[in-house]
């Protein structure tokens, strides 16, 4: 959240330099290598199709991130909209896993990890609807969140691929999905 409060304080003295300057900041953060996710899984319980799986996915959404900044700095909507969609599509428990894959799954990782999951395929159904909806500011907001809880994912879990996030101060609330107040 100390991102979009960032945003929407950032002084406009300059255009869309800041801003843009800030998005940029957010998007050097995504620009971990396909290369960097061959290190070891999450777990070294996971099975090699699982851990096949998981590389897979998550370079599917680096990349299709990578094309959303793009797609937002330039007022693609119906980009952002593809690649929110895409994003979504690729949530690892709702591919073709036998009951037996998602047992192993559900034994290698922890369910806080599922939670960050999850959280993110769903920040990623209301980035394509900001997309369908021409809404930039709330695609903006949408993609701060969702690498927001790229980061809190990677320092949580895989510091050992991610050595640079091992001392990072991330804020508990990244990756988490707001509790209803009702």
């Amino acid at each position: 959240m100390s991102y979009i409060t960032s945003v929407r304080s950032a002084s406009p003295r300059r255009g869309c330099g800041r801003g843009a300057s800030i998005v940029l900041g957010i998007f050097l953060m995504l620009g971990v290598s396909a290369t960097s996710l061959a290190a070891e899984p999450v777990k070294p319980e996971l099975t090699s199709k699982l851990q096949g799986l998981l590389k897979k996915e998550m370079i599917q959404i680096e990349l299709a991130m990578q094309e959303v900044y793009s797609a937002i700095i330039q007022g693609q909507h119906a980009v952002v909209a593809e690649k929110g969609q895409s994003i979504h599509d690729s949530f690892i428990l709702e591919q073709s896993l036998t009951d037996q894959d998602r047992q192993d799954l559900k034994a290698a990782v922890s369910p806080e990890f599922l939670q960050m999951d999850t959280y993110l395929h769903e920040l990623s159904a209301s980035l394509a609807e900001a997309g369908r909806g021409e809404d930039t500011p709330r695609q903006v907001e949408i993609f701060g969140r969702m690498t927001e809880s790229c980061v809190a994912c990677h320092r949580t879990y895989v510091t050992d691929r991610f050595e640079g996030l091992k001392g990072s101060d991330v804020p508990a609330a990244w990756g988490l999905a707001p509790r209803n107040t009702k």
